[in-house]
């Protein structure tokens, strides 16, 4: 699931990513091609893309679906990932004095432990803009139970700004471009243990075990 899952959403991840970072620089993009005040058209196309892939409503509910599956490539990774409490150090890092194939797992696994919160914040945000009607749902169950309606909407609000990485300031920008990278490394390094895995041994057949290879 978690491997055929992830070459399947493989190009989705790797354009999301690269229009994501862009867009971080929005509104510094905007000032430097339109000082008057507005906003080139690739620009809009570019945040509208990220958005909702280009296709209005539908394309932002495919663009929810495709967080949904990221999520759960995310759930099903830290579980193939777990190594043991005994070896948890291990899972964490990277080993370079071994077979390429396992250094390429190694990579594989502590890049994604290291950016699993992370990923996790922008799909679920990703969810939320495509469909908000559970999460306002949630919201209004809060202000039942008795929590201010206002710190509900501040704290909304300041996890969307978390998302895009502005408001905080050009050095937050600068290291949310880079973070909002990184994932297509979890591709590239997806990829290359696909194929090892798979196609180079001349089967379509994965291995039935998920366990790390010593």
């Amino acid at each position: 699931m978690h491997l055929w899952g992830g070459v399947g959403l493989s190009l989705y991840i790797l354009v999301i990513c690269v229009s994501g970072s862009a867009i971080v620089f929005r509104r510094e993009l905007d000032k430097t091609l339109c000082p008057t005040g507005c906003e080139p058209p690739f620009v809009t196309a570019l945040a509208a893309f990220h958005d909702d892939l280009g296709g209005g409503l539908t394309g932002r509910w495919v663009n929810g679906l495709g967080a949904v599956a990221v999520t759960l490539l995310c759930i099903t990774g830290a579980i193939l990932w777990w190594p043991g409490t005994g070896h948890l150090r291990r899972g964490m890092t990277v080993r370079r004095h071994v077979p390429w194939h396992r250094f390429m797992r190694d990579l594989h696994g502590a890049l994604g432990f290291w950016l699993v919160l992370l990923v996790l914040l922008w799909t679920l945000t990703g969810i939320y803009f495509a469909f908000p009607g559970p999460f306002n749902s949630l919201d209004q169950a809060l202000v039942d139970a008795g929590a201010s309606s206002v710190t509900v909407e501040d704290d909304i609000a300041w996890v969307i700004r978390l998302h895009f990485g502005r408001a905080f300031g050009h050095g937050a920008e600068v290291l949310w471009t880079i973070l909002g990278l990184l994932p297509m490394a979890l591709v590239v390094t997806g990829v290359v243990i696909w194929w090892h895995r798979v196609l180079s041994k001349g089967t379509l057949h994965p291995p039935t075990s998920g366990k790390l290879e010593e």
